[in-house]
């Protein structure tokens, strides 16, 4: 370890570790991510949307993730507040009017503050989710598709010019057969697919689209038969909110901290498992297994792909260094997403990015952690950080390596190969315990000059029977100058005892990188 010298790095490094963790540990102490606390939601939909709310236990999991979930249903029922409680007031939607045409009316309001219409009122929250009711699938003709599509085109113009918004259009809910025919439920899914597509879409990233539709219909493009209350009822039923409600839940909650942190849009939910097949384990996997977020994971299981925005990454830097981390689109090992990781370097500094895992994995049947890496430029060398052991004062173990090809290459490093990190506390792991990881990242320094670049990752997990890359020889360092040496040596001695937080031990709360990008990236 230490190849690049860099005078008391580890000890500045330290210090500003230590007030980083703090900070994380206060976060989670008062509740709930630093974003969540302050993003107020709306919700303005008819009687589909408040029984989703209701049946689907929206409020209370997006309650549980910290955010302030309202809602609002027909003017004759009105505001609810995030307690679940009616307010007696309503937002004056022009003729209760939620269909394509009403919405399009609502954003052509002026916003006025005090609010004195529906778009005013609707602006006062962080988030504003709109949908409109099955009837809306009753598309008679090509051309009333195009009217809906160009509804829905002005409502974008309008949203671009609120950047600092975060929008979610939910897809109307599809008719039952014995309101509709075949040929109008084609095109309702062709408008649900075309609010999802990139011709909406693309460069608008302040607007996402969760699919109601696609979770209700069939392939006949119906609601589904297991989903309806009877034959001529358009309302999805109790069991249909109850199996789509958590999955609205986890879009929101993707959708937000996607747009705070830079990162990929929420991967759309699939079909919810019939609840008589969900009892019944299957005969074989036809897929492999998705990716583990916690728990007991095995050799050749993917921890981190990348494909969603979970995992929420936090970063530090010393003064003047910049970093931007976060699951990005566009160059991938396999899928579409990988983990970007931007740094520019100051000469002498360092720059970390991490995350830390929503519960302890225990990845003892592994005997190493393989990833996928690619550089933009050959020959830069990085440290990786594992953390284990316990969550309340987890031990840091760190390994430094150099990305040597152009492209793609697999590195795995056995567990016997990361040192327990230089500023580790005193009360630290000696060895790595693989049965409780709590979480993992990168760093990037800088010699004399300054260093920048791109690191990109993808398909993180435990492995084992894989040899690992030869590393290539250690970089030169140049000393710093002696002018760069603020402390005598024997002062770093004498604090080594105390570890990186004199009088505490080093505390990585579950999630806690999370909060720190929440709250930097906090619009």
């Amino acid at each position: 370890m230490g190849r690049f010298n860099y005078p008391h790095r580890d000890r500045r490094r330290g210090f500003t570790l230590c007030a980083l963790l703090g900070l994380l540990a206060l976060s989670l102490a008062v509740g709930g991510p630093a974003l969540a606390q302050a993003t107020r939601i709306i919700f303005l939909h008819h009687s589909c949307g408040e029984n989703l709310v209701n049946q689907g236990s929206v409020r209370e999991g997006l309650t549980a993730l910290g955010y302030e979930f309202y809602d609002h249903g027909y003017n004759g029922d009105g505001l609810r507040l995030a307690d679940g409680s009616y307010t007696g007031t309503h937002f004056d939607v022009p003729d209760d009017n939620t269909d394509p045409d009403g919405f399009a009316t609502i954003f052509a309001q002026p916003l006025h503050d005090p609010p004195d219409n529906t778009f005013s009122h609707l602006m006062q929250y962080d988030v504003i989710a709109f949908k409109s009711c099955y009837p809306v699938s009753n598309i008679g003709d090509d051309y009333q598709l195009n009217e809906f599509k160009s509804y829905y085109l002005s409502i974008r113009d309008t949203m671009d010019q609120y950047p600092d918004k975060l929008f979610v259009i939910v897809t109307q809910p599809p008719q039952v057969p014995a309101n509709s025919d075949p040929a109008e439920g084609a095109r309702a899914r062709a408008f649900a697919d075309w609010l999802q597509s990139d011709e909406y879409l693309a460069g608008h990233p302040n607007v996402f689209v969760f699919d109601f539709f696609g979770l209700l219909a069939g392939d006949d493009n119906f609601l589904r038969s297991e989903y309806r209350e009877d034959e001529y009822d358009g309302h999805p039923n109790e069991r249909a909110n109850r199996e789509i409600g958590p999955l609205f839940v986890t879009f929101i909650d993707q959708a937000i901290q996607s747009y705070t942190a830079g990162g990929p849009r929420p991967t759309p939910a699939a079909t919810p498992q019939p609840e008589e097949e969900a009892a019944q384990p299957p005969e074989e996997a036809a897929e492999p297994p998705p990716p583990a977020e916690s728990g007991s994971s095995r050799p050749g299981d993917v921890v981190d792909d990348f494909e969603s925005a979970a995992g929420y990454w936090g970063t530090n830097a010393e003064a003047g260094s910049t970093v931007e981390c976060g699951p990005a689109s566009g160059t991938a090992h396999s899928g579409s997403s990988a983990l970007r990781f931007d740094y520019g370097v100051e000469p002498w500094g360092w720059v970390d990015c991490g995350r830390s895992f929503d519960s302890v994995q225990d990845w003892s049947a592994a005997t190493g952690l393989s990833l996928w890496l690619r550089s933009d430029e050959p020959e830069k060398w990085f440290t990786l950080m594992l953390f284990s052991g316990d969550p309340e004062a987890a031990s840091p173990f760190e390994l430094e390596f150099e990305v040597t090809e152009e492209g793609w290459t697999q590195f795995v490093f056995p567990w016997e190969d990361l040192a327990q990190a230089e500023w580790a506390d005193e009360g630290s792991l000696a060895e790595i315990e693989p049965a409780r990881m709590i979480g993992y990242g990168f760093s990037a320094g800088a010699g004399e000059d300054r260093n920048e670049g791109t690191l990109w990752v993808d398909d993180v997990g435990p492995a084992t029977g894989v040899e690992q890359p030869q590393p290539g020889p250690a970089p030169t360092s140049t000393p710093a100058p002696d002018a760069a040496v603020e402390e005598p040596e024997e002062e770093t001695e004498e604090e080594s005892g105390g570890g990186i937080c004199p009088g505490a031990a080093l505390a990585l709360p579950l999630g806690a990188f999370g909060i720190l990008l929440a709250g930097r990236r906090r619009r």
